[in-house]
């Protein structure tokens, strides 16, 4: 299967300034030597805490911020030697919807412009054509025409997510990246969401790259699961048999904390330890180490490699 997106040893680093005036700072990894792939017709889940990396993630597949290491291959093409011209032009071929459909849509913008601008900045279409084009795109998410002429404010929340993946829809791309687009919506709308989303990746042949906190929703909907860490991948699983092996200590936790309604079986979980440590104070070794209940003192020496245990299934950890 032919890859939409790869990225290569991305590594993303942050200054935070303090200090009088600003002048001293602390910098910290968001992402480190990131190694992924998206094939086409893939759902993959991104998992792990707010902080993790996730979003940044996003932003550097979408070419939304540079990386200081690494490359960022988008249908082959390696994002960051191309000209500026090139670079638009090959934005197309992946998409992002946002988290908060009431923060992603310009509230001063009706709807007829949100999703007619892409196609105005792209020139993919005559003029003449935008606006059956768009009306089109809209009735495929189960919007009208009447709606053309508002503005966001007068929509649900639903309804502006719905317009928000049209959005990402009309340029006919390859792959969306997905962050965490159900996360603020209610749980009857977020059903309606998916659907929808499944439905359009049946349909139209796309790759998603699904970035989530929720575990139970990735597993249902990827193909493949990366979980992550402080910025590090630790470990990257088919979906299909994710609780029959043998899973990092990180993913260990994360599989402790979905909601279980057995109390006898709430009585048997593992105890959770700690709070992530500030990134910017960890300079060797895993950065899971201060809540591992396995860590040995190799782990505060050495960072773990990701390494391949299975077919498939690939751990950073020492003691796997």
């Amino acid at each position: 299967m032919p890859e939409v997106l790869r990225l290569e040893r991305i590594t993303k680093k942050y200054h935070l300034r303090g200090g009088f005036f600003g002048r001293e700072g602390r910098t910290f990894y968001a992402l480190k030597d990131i190694n992924l792939s998206l094939a086409a017709d893939e759902i993959l889940g991104v998992l792990g805490e707010s902080g993790c990396g996730k979003s940044t993630l996003a932003k550097v597949a979408l070419g939304l911020e540079w990386p200081e290491e690494g490359r960022v291959l988008i249908d082959g093409q390696d994002f960051w030697t191309l000209s500026q011209k090139e670079r638009q032009k090959l934005r197309q071929k992946i998409q992002i919807v946002f988290q908060d459909p009431y923060a992603s849509l310009n509230p001063r913008k009706k709807v007829y412009d949100l999703l007619a601008e892409p196609l105005i900045i792209h020139k993919l279409c005559p003029a003449s054509a935008i606006r059956d084009r768009v009306v089109a795109m809209l009735e495929k998410v189960g919007l009208s025409e009447t709606d053309l002429a508002k503005y966001p404010h007068q929509f649900s929340g639903g309804q502006r997510q719905r317009i928000a993946l049209a959005r990402a829809l009309i340029l006919s791309p390859k792959a969306l990246v997905l962050d965490e687009p159900t996360s603020a919506l209610d749980v009857s709308v977020q059903a309606q969401i998916l659907e929808l989303l499944l439905h359009f990746k049946k349909n139209l042949k796309l790759a998603y790259l699904f970035i989530s906190h929720d575990l139970p929703l990735v597993l249902f909907l990827s193909n493949r699961v990366v979980v992550m860490y402080l910025g590090r991948i630790v470990e990257l699983c088919p979906s299909q048999n994710f609780y029959q092996v043998p899973h990092h200590p990180y993913t260990e936790m994360l599989l402790e904390s979905v909601p279980e309604p057995d109390p006898e079986r709430r009585k048997k979980r593992k105890k959770i330890y700690g709070e992530p440590p500030d990134p910017a104070k960890i300079k060797t070794g895993c950065a899971f180490f201060n809540r591992c209940p396995e860590a040995v003192s190799l782990c505060k020496e050495k960072e773990p490699p990701l390494k391949k245990i299975a077919a498939g299934h690939a751990i950073a950890c020492h003691r796997r």
